[in-house]
């Protein structure tokens, strides 16, 4: 696996752009899921529509034919959840790029108890078409701190996010963090970044304090390319911000920064 293939843009692809895509207040997007991840060089996506909705799931998929890799958002719900993994273990014969799914908000799905049984009955479905696909958690390291252990042979990779981002959290925090995961847990560890800053500010437009922004994608890259890193990838959310002109300073920084971390990392033989 080469540096590149640790990056996803997660998102929601648009048939027809200009319209405001979840979790984006009122804002209109321009740059679908697929456009950003190419702007960025990223070749895998985080598919977030089968999240809300399978209605036109198909004609979705087929704008992600370039990417490398897919994970697919799931349904919450007690019942919805493993319906969702069913539906897209059978997509996965159509998208061999389909790679697995995510549970968005793992342990806190809608109100309802996310016990190691309905993991395992999403996992169960997940699996009932391609026993190949895996299953990541999203947890936040500043907000839920619950043991997971009931759940390891059920799940496959987490991904951590920082709700509200820190100076502190990415100077001194990050790295025991991710030790810490990667020693107790055992898995597929990646990161996320936000470029809005949902945490104080919900999905009113408002980006990542920018010196944070250049502070917290700094740490990620010096742990990705480290041979003794802790880190199997990262995550950037999402692509509705991309277009938007409030985050053009943002976006064009990290593209310029991506591309010069690509094209200086010397890579021998396998990772």
């Amino acid at each position: 696996m080469s540096l590149k293939d640790k990056f996803w843009m997660w998102g929601y692809t648009q048939e027809t752009p200009g319209a405001p895509v979840p979790f984006s207040g009122t804002s209109k997007s321009w740059c679908s899921l697929e456009s950003a991840a190419d702007y960025f060089g990223m070749p895998n996506t985080v598919f977030m529509n089968s999240m809300h909705s399978f209605d036109r799931v198909e004609e979705n998929l087929a704008l992600l034919e370039k990417s490398a890799r897919i994970l697919c958002g799931l349904p919450h719900g007690e019942e919805n959840a493993p319906a969702g993994a069913a539906r897209i273990s059978g997509l996965s014969g159509k998208f061999p790029n389909i790679r697995g799914i995510v549970l968005d908000d793992f342990l806190q799905l809608s109100g309802h108890p996310t016990t190691p049984e309905l993991v395992k009955r999403i996992r169960e479905n997940l699996r009932s078409a391609n026993p190949e696909l895996e299953l990541y958690v999203v947890m936040y390291s500043d907000q839920n701190h619950l043991d997971i252990t009931p759940y390891l042979d059920l799940i496959d990779g987490i991904l951590l996010w920082r709700w509200v981002s820190t100076e502190q959290f990415w100077r001194a925090e990050f790295g025991p963090l991710l030790h810490r995961f990667k020693v107790n847990y055992g898995k597929k560890l990646f990161h996320g970044v936000y470029l809005q800053n949902y945490g104080e500010h919900s999905s009113s437009a408002h980006p990542v304090d920018f010196e944070l922004w250049k502070l917290q994608w700094m740490r990620i890259l010096s742990e990705l390319r480290s041979p003794c890193g802790f880190l199997d990838g990262c995550v950037l959310l999402q692509n509705a911000w991309v277009g938007h002109p409030e985050f053009r300073d943002h976006a064009v920084w990290l593209k310029e920064t991506l591309d010069w971390f690509f094209a200086t990392a010397t890579e021998r033989g396998c990772r």
